[in-house]
């Protein structure tokens, strides 16, 4: 991500407005929410439902405390065309996103914030061309590759209602459930995590 991209986050007046306020953050909405399978609607810059950047700056606080890498309005229940991805400092809001191309093809495992510690390998473009609208309104294009192009391609499914257990066949996600699974039982057993405490 380039340092144009990320400055309008980054300047002096907006540190002394972040220090000068609470920073607050949304909650995520659980797996099965409405939210997370609606096409959403274009962010209307002309009469917006929310302040777009007081949004986007809520929207990378909770990405940023969730250990994400990339985070959509409908995640926390909110029918808003926009997401931001980044990492560290340096998140990028993106309002009514747009491919332009693509080109190659990667298999890799995935993971999404809204289906905790569920990985699955999927495919997609490892090259895109994309637009979007910055939280000012002003139009953007940019060129991801790798990872930075599976985030934008992740978050931009959920901009169209898909989640990414749709993109892989159903005997990948039962083996991806059934290793959630083991991972739910040898980490997060009650019994186990009280035995656990017991020896500290």
């Amino acid at each position: 991500m380039s340092t144009e991209d990320i400055v309008l986050y980054d300047t002096e007046e907006q540190a002394k407005v972040l220090s000068a306020t609470k920073i607050e953050t949304f909650d995520l909405v659980p797996p099965d929410h409405p939210a997370l399978y609606k096409v959403l609607p274009e962010f209307d810059f002309a009469k917006p439902p929310v302040d777009p950047n007081t949004f986007a700056s809520t929207l990378v606080e909770t990405c940023r405390k969730q250990n994400g890498i990339g985070l959509s309005a409908n995640q926390c229940g909110f029918e808003y065309r926009v997401f931001v991805m980044g990492a560290g400092e340096e998140y990028v809001a993106h309002f009514n996103p747009k491919i332009i191309s693509s080109s190659g093809e990667k298999h890799m495992e995935e993971g999404c914030l809204s289906f905790p510690f569920l990985n699955l390998h999927i495919t997609r473009p490892e090259t895109v061309e994309v637009e979007y609208q910055d939280f000012t309104g002003e139009k953007r294009t940019k060129t991801f590759n790798g990872i930075s192009a599976r985030c934008f391609l992740h978050e931009l499914d959920h901009m169209n209602g898909i989640v990414y257990t749709s993109r892989v066949k159903p005997l990948a996600l039962q083996y991806g459930l059934k290793r959630l699974d083991k991972i739910r039982r040898k980490y997060f057993n009650p019994k186990k995590m009280n035995q656990l405490t017991q020896r500290t």
